[in-house]
């Protein structure tokens, strides 16, 4: 039986050091996908020395490798995803999918962008892998907060600003059209004031 040990994370400057790179080279292949990003926590050492090591000196073997795992990473990041829809399903079940999909979705990212053959190809790839994730991660949230008896979300420009309980009515905006301001016409406290 093989012990997992907790990931290493580091900064991207002991990152760079780790790799013998410079901060910028480490910048640029994040945003190439090849590395992963940085969580709070910082760069996963060990899955962004596999991840450079396969991308500079991988055989095709490994490459073979990586393609099995990520067709195995799919399989069971929708077996999850199915799973934390059914009737009886958790909240950790929801968790468990959620981290799966992140995870298929970050090693499609990467075989897309050391694989494909032009930018433009790699991009619409990205745009089909972030539009998929996105649509599976909205999934189950909405998924998550009906567990938890939270039906109602206020945001702000895209951004969540309240998760509102199923119990508590959401005030409705009224549907008039709001009084035209009518230039010229003092009210009484501002004509006082002068």
């Amino acid at each position: 039986m093989t012990e997992t040990t907790a990931p290493v994370f580091v900064s991207q400057i002991e990152l760079a050091r780790d790799l013998k790179l410079t901060d910028r080279r480490i910048r640029q292949l994040v945003d190439e996908r090849i590395l992963p990003r940085a969580r709070d926590e910082g760069y996963d050492l060990e899955l962004s020395r596999q991840r450079y090591q396969l991308y500079t000196r991988g055989t095709d073997r490994d490459w073979d490798r990586c393609f099995d795992e990520a067709e195995d990473l799919a399989r069971v990041a929708g077996e999850l995803n199915d799973r934390a829809f059914e009737d009886d399903a958790g909240l950790d079940d929801v968790k468990a999918a959620s981290i799966a999909i992140q995870r298929s979705t970050v090693l499609m990212s990467f075989l897309t962008a050391a694989k494909s053959k032009s930018q433009p190809e790699r991009e619409l790839f990205w745009k089909i892998w972030d539009r998929e994730e996105g649509q599976a991660l909205g999934a189950l949230f909405a998924r998550a907060m009906k567990l938890m008896g939270k039906t109602h979300l206020r945001t702000d420009e895209g951004e969540l600003i309240e998760i509102v309980p199923a119990e508590k009515r959401v005030a409705k905006k009224r549907s008039g059209r709001p009084k035209a301001h009518r230039p010229g016409r003092r009210t009484k406290s501002s004509s006082q004031r002068r």
